[in-house]
């Protein structure tokens, strides 16, 4: 659909975006075909775009060589694009992708890579989805600015958290382009940014994530603080003297490569 028509045939056939799901949808063609041009796809062999909408990147991504899968929630949209792409090459999802397995899903494939225009209130969540996943290692999707500047805020900032130093320890994030809410209808009430988010070679580790909350428990604390509501102050303060780090410092001052050695030493000993 050319998006230009996408504001008439919204309003045309009464369709109500819906705010639970967070519809915000792309109307902005030259947008469309920028996001496009800047995701590398030539040696995917399956895309899987979430919440597809209306199309506004689906028609780009159809009839090219990989295998194409869509995931969306809205039944509205799904009886839609179901018509649209009809005797089209592409699997069309109605469900919640919080409640699907990438791995069924990209099982048998060695190149995946997930496309989305995410519902920024499960836009963390499905970020996590993503970490989890054995076999898919790249990610182009927009995100709440505010978001991004938080996982991408470098150490010792006021951004900087437990959910930055977590994603920066397994990805590499690169920032694409940002994108202001009048290319949206509804418009929006924050700027959005597409991103491009690409696992390095770590394993996810459930319990360096469950050690990332405690250290930024409580921000205002230091993080022997934080700390020994798990660990045995002696032990903290053992592992604190061989990396030669302040007994006062707070989780903020340490990098993710830092919080993890502190992490393998409290819990492997020596």
């Amino acid at each position: 659909m050319d998006l230009k028509k996408t504001y008439e045939y919204l309003t045309s056939r009464q369709f109500n975006p819906s705010k639970k799901m967070g519809q915000n949808f792309l109307i902005n063609e030259e947008i469309s075909k920028a996001i496009i041009k800047k995701m590398e796809l030539s040696n995917a062999k399956l895309v899987i775009e979430i919440g597809p909408g209306l199309g506004s990147l689906t028609d780009h991504l159809i009839n090219q060589k990989f295998d194409l899968t869509l995931i969306e929630l809205d039944k509205r949209l799904n009886e839609f694009l179901t018509k649209r792409y009809s005797g089209k090459k592409v699997k069309i999802i109605n469900s919640d992708v919080l409640k699907i397995d990438f791995n069924e899903i990209s099982n048998g494939y060695n190149q995946c890579v997930i496309v989305s225009n995410l519902p920024y209130s499960i836009s963390s969540l499905v970020v996590m989805k993503f970490l989890k996943s054995s076999n898919i290692n790249l990610f182009y999707c927009m995100l709440q600015k505010e978001m991004v500047d938080r996982i991408m805020a470098p150490v010792a900032s006021k951004k900087y958290n437990g959910l930055t130093a977590l994603v920066t320890y397994y990805f590499k994030i690169e920032r694409l382009m940002n994108i202001s809410p009048n290319n949206f209808y509804p418009v929006p009430e924050v700027d959005s940014t597409f991103i491009k988010i690409e696992k390095n070679n770590k394993v996810y580790d459930e319990k360096f994530d469950k050690f990332l909350r405690v250290c930024f428990l409580n921000r205002r604390k230091t993080l022997i603080n934080n700390l020994k509501h798990v660990y045995e102050i002696n032990k903290i303060n053992l592992v604190f003297n061989k990396l030669k780090t302040k007994l006062t410092s707070r989780a903020e001052e340490f990098t993710p490569e830092q919080l993890h050695e502190l992490y393998v030493l409290l819990n492997n000993g020596n």
